[in-house]
């Protein structure tokens, strides 16, 4: 099962955390430091990956999925697939808004950029 491979995988980096701390703490004992300036407070390693729920969650998603009839199957997809397509769309509508008003609040520092042409002869 993978999420034990990955718990098997987190067990073995502590491990390796702690015997890295422990020869660091033998080093600063044999020069002669006292204990209290060798031990620093280690910060908590983030999990990047999805969270067991969010796991949790994807695979029941899946199953749900599996027991679904083919032409179901193929409606949910087809459903899923404009919604992302939708989503997309909004991003790029999104984007292009943040960049008109960027450049919109540098055209305002600037001033009008177009020349009037019944002052021009």
């Amino acid at each position: 099962d993978e999420g034990d491979e990955d718990e098997a995988e987190d067990e073995e980096d502590e491990e390796d955390e702690d015997a890295a701390q422990y020869a660091r703490e033998l080093a600063a004992e044999v020069a002669g430091m006292p204990y209290s300036e060798t031990k620093a407070p280690r910060p908590k390693a983030k999990r990047v990956g999805p969270s067991a729920a969010q796991k949790r969650e994807v695979e029941e998603k899946e199953l749900a999925k599996m027991m679904m009839s083919r032409k179901k199957r193929r409606l949910y997809d087809r459903m899923q697939h404009g919604i992302q397509r939708k989503e997309a769309a909004a991003e790029v509508l999104r984007k292009k808004r943040v960049a008109l008003e960027s450049s919109s609040k540098t055209k305002k520092k600037r001033g009008p950029s177009f020349v009037n042409e019944s002052h021009v002869s």
